[in-house]
C-alpha cells in the first residue's frame, strides 16, 4: 500500500529504529528498498513530478544510509557524499595572504596546488556518479570560479540533479556575464570584499580591484531584476581585520546601493604566518539581511528547470536497489565500530574535487609532506569515496595505532585538526535548508532532526 501519512515522520521512525537496533547494514538496506516505492509515491504530488520525487527519494535514502555508516563508524561506505565541493578552476587572479595563491606560499612551495581548468565532460561525469544522491554542491575551493567560462553551465547542470548550488568569488573577473549567472539557477553567491575603499581593501585582497567588483555586483543585481529572479542571493562577506573594521558601516551602505541581499561580518583565519601585519579584529560575526524572504526565494529556486532534469542518471540510480549494491561491497562494511567516539565528519559527508580531478577529503590543500589526494576522478575510475586512502583514513579515527601501519598512508592519520573535526562544509544546517526548500511543511521537526543532526 502507498504510504498515506501526512508527513514522513512514521516512515523515518521505522528506519531510525532499525538503525538503532544494531542488527547490521543488511536489514537497514532491506527496509529502505521496501519503503522506496511508498516514499516516492508520497513525494510525487508534493514535488510536482514522478522524476523529481524519485530524485528526492534517492537523496533521503542516501542520508539514511550515511547516518547508519556514521553511527557505525564504518570504514567502507555504501552511501555517497551528500555534500560536494568542486573547483571549476584551480587558478586565482588574487594573492591573498594565507592562501595557496599568496606570494609567500609560492616562494616557500608550501602547497601542491597546480593550475587547471575543469572540463564540462569531467564535471558531467562527476554529477552522473554523485549528483542524484547529493543535496548541495559548492563550486569553489581555492580557485576563482568566475575565471572558468563554463561555470554558469556547471551550475545549470547541477540544478538538473536538484542540488542546491553555491559559490564564493572575489567578483573581480574582467569578463563577467551577469545575465548567464542570473539565469543559471545559482542559489547563493558569497562575494568576498574586505573594505569599502581601494586602499583598505587591497591590504588583504592583493591585486584586487574594488571598483571592478562593485561594477560586477551591480550588473548581477540588475540582471536579476530584468529576469525577475530573486536568486542567486548575493551575500557580501566582510572579513574583519584590525585594518578594515572601521569601514564596516560604510561597506553596509554601499551594499544597499549595489543591490546586495545580505551582508556578513565574518571572523578570518589567522594569516600572520604569511603577513604579520594582517590581524583579525575582535569583532563578533553578524549577518544583516538587506532583502526580505530569503527562505521563500530558496524554495522557488529548488527546481528551476523542471523539464530538463537528469532523467537517465536519476532513473538508473532509482532502479539500483541498495541490497543489490551491498552484494559487491567488501566484508568490512558489515563491521560495527560504534564503540569508537572519535571520527571526522568530512570522511562520511562531503567530497572535494579540484579542477584537475584530484579527490581530496576536505577543504585542506595538499602539501608536499601532506598526502591529501585520495583518488583521481575520471568517468571510468573506481569508486573514489571508498579508495584505499579513504578507508585507511576512516580506520585511523577508529584505531589510530593500527591505521598507522597500513599503506598507502594518507595525511589524515596525522591530521593537524585530528581532535576537532566536528562538522563538514556541507552539514546539518545545509541539509535542513535543502529539505525545507523541497516543500513547505513537508518535513516536520522530528524528520528534519533525524535526517540532519548526526
Amino acid at each position: 500500500m502507498p504510504f498515506r501519512s501526512p508527513t514522513i515522520a512514521s516512515l523515518l521512525v521505522d528506519i531510525d529504529r532499525e538503525i538503532a537496533s544494531r542488527r547490521g547494514i543488511k536489514p537497514v538496506l532491506e527496509l529502505l528498498d521496501r519503503l522506496k516505492p511508498s516514499l516516492c509515491a508520497f513525494l510525487q504530488p508534493r514535488t510536482g513530478s514522478d522524476l523529481s520525487a524519485k530524485a528526492v527519494t534517492l537523496k533521503i535514502l542516501n542520508l539514511c544510509v550515511a547516518r547508519y555508516h556514521f553511527l557505525a563508524r564504518s570504514t567502507t561506505l555504501l552511501s555517497r557524499p551528500y555534500g560536494l565541493e568542486v573547483d571549476p578552476i584551480n587558478n586565482c587572479n588574487l594573492a591573498c595572504p594565507g592562501c595557496v595563491h599568496s606570494s609567500r606560499s609560492k616562494e616557500l612551495h608550501l602547497f601542491d596546488w597546480t593550475s587547471g581548468m575543469l572540463s564540462p565532460d569531467r564535471f558531467q561525469a562527476f554529477l552522473d556518479r554523485y549528483g542524484s544522491y547529493a543535496i548541495q554542491i559548492t563550486l569553489c575551493n581555492y580557485g576563482e570560479p568566475l575565471l572558468n567560462p563554463h561555470t554558469p553551465e556547471f551550475i545549470r547542470l547541477a540544478k538538473n540533479y536538484l542540488l542546491l548550488t553555491t559559490l564564493s568569488t572575489n567578483m573581480t573577473a574582467r569578463k563577467f556575464d551577469a545575465h548567464a549567472y542570473a539565469g543559471s539557477g545559482l542559489d547563493f553567491m558569497t562575494v568576498s570584499l574586505d573594505g569599502a575603499t581601494q586602499a583598505t581593501y587591497e591590504r588583504f585582497r592583493k591585486k584586487g580591484d574594488l571598483d571592478l567588483a562593485f561594477t560586477n555586483i551591480r550588473s548581477l543585481a540588475d540582471a536579476k531584476r530584468r529576469l525577475g529572479k530573486a536568486r542567486p542571493l548575493i551575500s557580501w562577506q566582510f572579513l574583519a581585520f584590525e585594518h578594515n573594521a572601521h569601514e564596516i558601516e560604510s561597506a553596509i551602505a554601499i551594499a544597499r546601493q549595489l543591490g546586495v541581499d545580505q551582508f556578513r561580518v565574518a571572523t578570518p583565519f589567522d594569516v600572520s604566518w604569511d603577513d604579520p601585519n594582517i590581524k583579525p579584529a575582535a569583532i563578533d560575526p553578524v549577518t544583516y539581511n538587506l532583502q526580505p524572504n530569503p527562505e521563500q526565494s530558496l524554495a522557488a529556486n529548488w527546481n528551476p528547470f523542471g523539464a530538463h532534469l537528469a532523467a537517465p542518471a536519476i532513473e538508473r540510480e532509482f532502479a539500483n536497489t541498495w541490497t543489490h549494491q551491498l552484494a559487491s561491497m567488501p566484508d568490512d562494511i558489515h563491521r560495527d565500530n560504534s564503540s569508537s567516539q572519535h571520527l571526522c565528519h568530512w570522511l562520511y559527508k562531503n567530497m572535494v574535487m579540484d579542477a584537475n580531478g584530484r579527490i581530496i577529503p576536505c577543504c585542506a590543500a595538499p602539501q608536499p609532506k601532506a598526502d591529501l589526494v585520495f583518488a583521481n576522478f575520471t568517468a571510468d575510475a573506481p569508486e573514489s569515496f571508498n579508495s584505499a586512502k579513504y578507508r585507511i583514513a576512516r580506520q585511523s579515527f577508529i584505531e589510530k595505532p593500527a591505521a598507522a601501519t597500513l599503506e598507502p598512508q594518507p595525511h589524515c592519520v596525522n591530521c593537524d585538526w585530528y581532535s576537532d573535526q566536528q562538522a563538514a562544509q556541507i552539514d546539518s544546517a545545509q541539509v535542513r535548508n535543502y529539505l525545507n526548500s523541497v516543500g513547505k511543511n513537508l518535513f516536520d521537526p522530528a524528520s528534519l532532526l533525524f535526517l540532519s543532526q548526526w
